[in-house]
């Protein structure tokens, strides 16, 4: 059976949320909606997917994920236009170097917020679709995967401030998971180190390709997290 689709990527980037959507459309997945706060990334990462697959209908949204009611507008005009997604992809963080002591509260509040303000709203909003699609659509992969880091096992001081946000992220998606046991599948991709295009393993498609060996899994076999760059 052929993809239902569409996937959601919530921090689209040129790094893994591009490379994911590309990916995916490459495996037939025909509508796609990318959020982020930039346009200019929007358009250059709608422009990444089409390139490689020209028939595929790339839909992108402005939303800060640190603003729950404007990324729930977001989400919520995406599935109106689109149709329910069958696959969420959470991958919004941002890397703020520092050791302890040297964030101000703020730094500390916006680093928490990103990875997990953002995957609390995309959740509650998304996560009844998918319960639903998986009761409706019994053939269907309903997920909700979420990019995280090797710093959720071993905190790393030089970020010691993502390294508390990427903890409890970890925590509420094993949480998710746990709640939508062989019903939606919900799971990691933990990436150790800087993701770039020189990385033997750590690179873009690499990592792409670990999100669509979580979506192929069948119920009864699911994984939580698959590991890259161990």
């Amino acid at each position: 059976m052929p993809p239902q689709g569409p996937i959601f990527i919530i921090g689209s980037g040129p790094m893994i949320g591009s490379h994911v959507a590309r990916l995916f459309a490459e495996h037939g997945f025909e509508h796609l909606a990318l959020f982020s706060r930039s346009t200019s990334n929007l358009s250059r990462d709608a422009s990444f997917v089409t390139s490689a697959v020209p028939s595929a209908s790339v839909h992108t949204y402005e939303a800060d994920v640190t603003d729950h009611g404007g990324l729930s507008a977001a989400l919520e005009k995406a599935v109106s236009e689109i149709s329910v997604p069958e696959v969420v992809l959470y991958n919004a963080a941002r890397i703020n170097f520092g050791m302890f002591g040297q964030y101000s509260s703020e730094d500390i509040v916006e680093d928490f917020k990103i990875p997990n303000l953002g995957l609390y709203t995309t959740a509650s909003k998304l996560l009844p679709h998918l319960q639903a699609l998986a009761k409706s659509h019994p053939d269907a992969h309903p997920a909700l995967f979420v990019t995280s880091g090797a710093i959720i096992h071993q905190p790393f001081a030089p970020v010691f401030s993502l390294s508390m946000a990427k903890a409890a992220q970890a925590n509420m998606t094993k949480l998710l998971a746990e709640e939508n046991k062989d019903i939606v599948h919900v799971a990691l991709v933990t990436v150790s180190g800087q993701v770039s295009m020189e990385e033997k393993e750590a690179n873009p498609p690499n990592v792409a390709s670990k999100f669509w060996e979580l979506y192929e899994q069948r119920r009864g076999s699911w994984d939580f997290e698959i590991k890259c760059g161990w």
